[in-house]
């Protein structure tokens, strides 16, 4: 609790916005649609979840790191985040260094969301779906996760304020 700078207390904003960081890309796996696609009917459309890109990507050769993403990376991510960003707004001796270490972990769900859906769309292309880009008629869903990460990495970013004295 006692610092060389002085005291510090919990950072009660830093770990509502990992919290909200959280709640926002779990909402995106759960319940809101990442792509919403024109089906074969005009007036009708298809969309896809995170589990149907789980499945899409667990039947394409080739989806390599979306496979894993999809399957167990992204929720591991998010778990890590919020207890290193969680404990990273606490008064405890190693609150700087899980300060990066969340940020560094918020960042990574960012970047591997990425690579995970670019490395799909590439897998869909070569068997022989629409060449478009990853972001080409994406939703909520996979917005929503960009933000979440981003959210919670910048709540653990700020750490325990000081108390002063």
């Amino acid at each position: 609790m006692t610092s060389a700078e002085g005291e510090r207390a919990v950072r009660v904003v830093g770990v509502a916005l990992v919290l909200v960081g959280a709640v926002l890309a779990l909402a995106a796996f759960r319940f809101l649609d990442w792509y919403d696609t024109a089906a074969k009917a005009a007036d009708s459309a298809q969309t896809s979840t995170f589990s149907d890109l789980q499945d899409n990507a667990d039947q394409l050769n080739g989806a390599g790191a979306a496979t894993a993403y999809f399957d167990w990376l992204a929720w591991v991510l998010l778990i890590a985040l919020v207890c290193v960003g969680v404990a990273a707004n606490l008064p405890v001796p190693p609150a700087d260094i899980l300060r990066i270490v969340g940020t560094v972990i918020g960042v990574a769900g960012v970047a591997a969301t990425y690579f995970a859906v670019a490395q799909l769309h590439n897998a869909q292309v070569a068997a022989g779906g629409a060449h478009h880009n990853a972001f080409f008629n994406s939703t909520w869903g996979l917005w929503l996760t960009f933000v979440g990460f981003a959210v919670g990495a910048g709540g653990a970013l700020l750490g325990p304020r000081k108390i002063a004295g």
